[in-house]
């Protein structure tokens, strides 16, 4: 027994858009959207005509230089990084605001832990 909703749920999955790494045959004709990967990619397949084997493709990679500026601009999630020290700031922030309460319950309800955490004693002097 599956429901519409389930039955939805799956054609929408099915259907989904999933981005491509590589170029493909089936995309290969849209013009301007070929990554500089994908432009290598093909430009390897089309000399000698057929796919290129599992050698060629580890030395191509293991010859492949990344620079400093293209790993910033294009590898790093900028929306993740943002996301991640966001929620970092606001649970130092929350922990920050939780003690504050608490040293103030401290220091209006329990007078005595309050002194035992900070004691009150002369200084004596050396």
């Amino acid at each position: 027994m599956v429901s519409d909703s389930d039955k939805e749920c799956c054609d929408a999955m099915r259907q989904r858009i999933i981005p491509k790494l590589i170029q493909t045959e089936k995309n290969e004709h849209v013009p301007g959207k070929q990554s500089s990967v994908s432009k290598r990619k093909i430009e390897k397949d089309i000399p000698n005509g057929d796919k290129e084997t599992n050698k060629e493709r580890v030395e191509r990679i293991s010859h492949t230089n990344v620079s400093f500026m293209e790993f910033w601009m294009q590898c790093i999630d900028w929306n993740m990084l943002r996301l991640f020290f966001g929620l970092l700031m606001l649970f130092f922030f929350a922990v920050g605001f939780a003690t504050l309460l608490y040293l103030m319950f401290v220091f209006s309800f329990k007078e005595n832990l309050w002194y035992y955490y900070f004691p009150v004693s002369n200084k004596e002097e050396l």
